[in-house]
């Protein structure tokens, strides 16, 4: 654009008379409009790599995180929910504050894969927020992600482990950027090493009422998701017992899990605890074995349910899932495994389950409007007579499919595919 710009003004000035009023007055107009896009220009430079435009799904993503940008309020809490329908409003009294760190989290990684900074302030500033109205201190040593009975229609205050852990993963950022003291991020993995007995059982929830452990509740997703907050505490506070303990959390999800052969649920957190663990190389030989061949198992139900008929109106979504928000989490987890997994025919398969998988999300993100970028509960929004809870978006929906598109971007860039 600015190599035209030039060589307009050579035309005007080699061919007109710059000193007429219809010449110099557009010329003039030009040169500021020329200036103010090389700042524009430069300051995005700042905040975006080189070839950021060029990477596939960088426009859903861009779309979906400006979303959730536009989304956090002034104090720093996310709007919840919104609907494919701007004039169907809801209260924001219904809130999730697990949900509201996994979405810190994808923002995080949002910066972190290189894309750009621009989302950094308020990210920090919603991250504040959470600090400040959900993480409570319990004892001498121990803080815990709160969640009240107001906004999650349960009886009582619970802290739930899983919450801990994801905490944990969207915040031991700030201690780096000295925007958070490392006590309260020890603080929640003590609470999860309090949650873990011996043998790597996670108990999901803690009564704040009457101070006890609920030794009844299940939670599938907790157990992965408390061991890889303890990984990411790790990383800036290397204490071997945070790492024993998350190891102890996956080696016993392992064991409970591997006996039940294709019935084996997919917990795409538990596959990015093994991918970390395998990258960073903080297992023995033995392990590696172990780790390899439970996400390569857990991986196969789900990739023989996928969608690959291209005339399917669903392709690429799951024969019994159409939710954006779980097939967003079912492609972080395939990642993962592709990561993880040595062997190549089943690379081959991954990658054309990513690529399908990812295309459908792209189909049915919505693209124009006050909520585009959002992505809602079910496929199926767009299509006449659905029920209206198919229509609303959720913070966390967002948040999980952007997370797969970050994901399958990095697969491609490191097998040189863009």
């Amino acid at each position: 654009m600015l190599y035209y710009y030039f060589r307009l003004l050579w035309y005007n000035y080699s061919m007109f008379d710059l000193s007429s009023p219809t010449t110099y007055i557009p010329t003039i107009f030009l040169t500021i409009v020329a200036v103010f896009i090389a700042i524009l220009w430069k300051d995005a430079r700042k905040n975006t790599r080189e070839n950021t435009w060029e990477l596939p799904y960088f426009d859903e993503i861009a779309l979906s995180m400006n979303y959730l940008n536009n989304n956090i309020h002034p104090d720093g809490r996310f709007q919840y929910m919104q609907n494919v329908d701007p004039d169907i409003i809801y209260k924001n009294d219904v809130y999730n504050s697990l949900r509201h760190a996994g979405t810190l989290y994808a923002m995080y990684q949002y910066e972190k894969l290189g894309l750009e900074t621009k989302y950094k302030d308020n990210r920090i500033a919603s991250s504040k927020y959470f600090i400040d109205r959900y993480i409570s201190k319990l004892d001498d040593d121990k803080y815990v992600v709160v969640s009240f009975p107001e906004e999650e229609n349960i009886k009582f205050h619970i802290a739930k482990s899983g919450a801990a852990g994801v905490a944990l993963c969207a915040l031991c950022n700030l201690y780096e950027e000295k925007e958070l003291e490392l006590p309260v991020l020890r603080g929640l993995g003590e609470f999860i090493r309090s949650m873990t007995d011996e043998e790597g059982n996670v108990w999901a929830y803690y009564n704040l009422e009457n101070n006890t452990i609920d030794t009844k509740a299940e939670a599938i997703f907790y157990p992965a998701e408390a061991a890889m907050g303890l990984l990411h505490l790790y990383e800036i506070d290397p204490q071997q017992k945070w790492l024993d303990t998350a190891k102890d959390i996956i080696f016993r999800i392992i064991e409970l899990r591997k006996p039940m052969n294709l019935d084996i649920p997919f917990d795409h957190w538990s596959a990015m605890v093994v991918e970390n663990l395998l990258f960073r190389r903080l297992v023995t030989p033995e392990e590696v074995i172990r780790l390899k061949e439970y996400v390569e198992q857990m991986a196969i139900p789900v990739l023989t349910n996928q969608i690959t008929n291209p005339k399917n109106s669903y392709y690429g979504a799951f024969i019994d899932n159409i939710r954006p928000c779980s097939i967003g989490t079912i492609m972080e987890g395939l990642a993962s495994v592709y990561f993880c997994t040595d062997n190549e025919q089943l690379k081959l398969v991954l990658s054309k389950a990513l690529s399908i998988g990812n295309y459908f999300l792209a189909r049915v993100q919505v693209k124009t409007g006050v909520n585009a970028g959002g992505l809602p509960n079910s496929a199926n929004w767009v299509k006449p007579g659905v029920t209206p809870n198919a229509s609303i978006i959720r913070i966390d929906n967002v948040q999980h499919v952007v997370l797969g598109w970050l994901r399958y971007q990095k697969i491609l860039n490191l097998t040189g595919q863009y």
